[in-house]
């Protein structure tokens, strides 16, 4: 009925070769693949790097941490391990990131929902003091090589993170006056760090619960205005 017009078949090629359109995808699929298994060994080969790291500031400590050290305990060659860490902060910051994965520091933000003041605090020190228990050696190492920039730099931003749960933890104590106020804030500051409590629990021989009480005790003690707990005599 329709006249027909063959014309446009003259310009279609005779062969079609199929590995013309199939190969290009298998060959861009097969690139992905390999793509996507060397961004996954890249991935093990720094999580062992970063485990390695980690083991060596906990037993060793930073200062005594060597690139050659971290390739024998990762079972790699030392030109790996600069491939991954370039520098001693890319080492450090990899050991920490590792070490909060595995077991992440208190978050004083946490503290903040408890209303009840002295039951913040104890919490923040069972919390704390478990943390101390659990990574005294690494903590020690790094107080030992203070001196080192990047540990120097760690130490810092631990400060300021503990200055923030002092912050949060002094709100609801007995302060009938600025002089209080200050000593409060320094005995909660002491009850919360890591040289108190190795003194209390490694030097003193208290469990965390003694050592935790008897931070509660002293700050109790200087949020109050009792004569007794201030060693004062008793007006007559």
């Amino acid at each position: 009925m329709y006249a027909a017009d063959h014309s446009f078949l003259g310009a279609l090629p005779t062969h079609v070769n199929i590995s013309d359109h199939v190969s290009l995808p298998k060959e861009g699929q097969r690139r992905s693949y390999r793509l996507q298994r060397r961004a996954v060994k890249q991935a093990e080969t720094h999580l062992a790097l970063s485990r390695a790291a980690f083991e060596l500031h906990s037993s060793v400590g930073p200062s005594r941490t060597t690139v050659s050290a971290i390739a024998e305990k990762a079972g790699v060659q030392r030109l790996t391990v600069y491939r991954h860490f370039p520098d001693e902060e890319a080492v450090f910051s990899a050991c920490s990131a590792y070490s909060f994965g595995q077991d992440p520091p208190p978050n004083p933000e946490v503290w903040r929902s408890i209303a009840e003041p002295d039951a913040r605090l104890r919490t923040a020190l069972l919390q704390l003091y478990g943390y101390y228990s659990r990574k005294r050696q690494l903590l020690a190492n790094l107080y030992r090589d203070a001196e080192m920039p990047v540990v120097a730099a760690a130490l810092v931003r631990r400060r300021e993170v503990l200055a923030k749960g002092v912050a949060i933890l002094e709100s609801g104590w007995l302060r009938p006056d600025s002089e209080t106020a200050r000593l409060l804030v320094a005995a909660i500051g002491h009850a919360l760090d890591f040289t108190t409590w190795r003194s209390l629990v490694e030097n003193q021989g208290l469990s965390e619960d003694e050592a935790v009480e008897a931070m509660l005790v002293l700050v109790r003690c200087v949020s109050s205005s009792s004569a007794d707990c201030r060693g004062e005599k008793p007006s007559a």
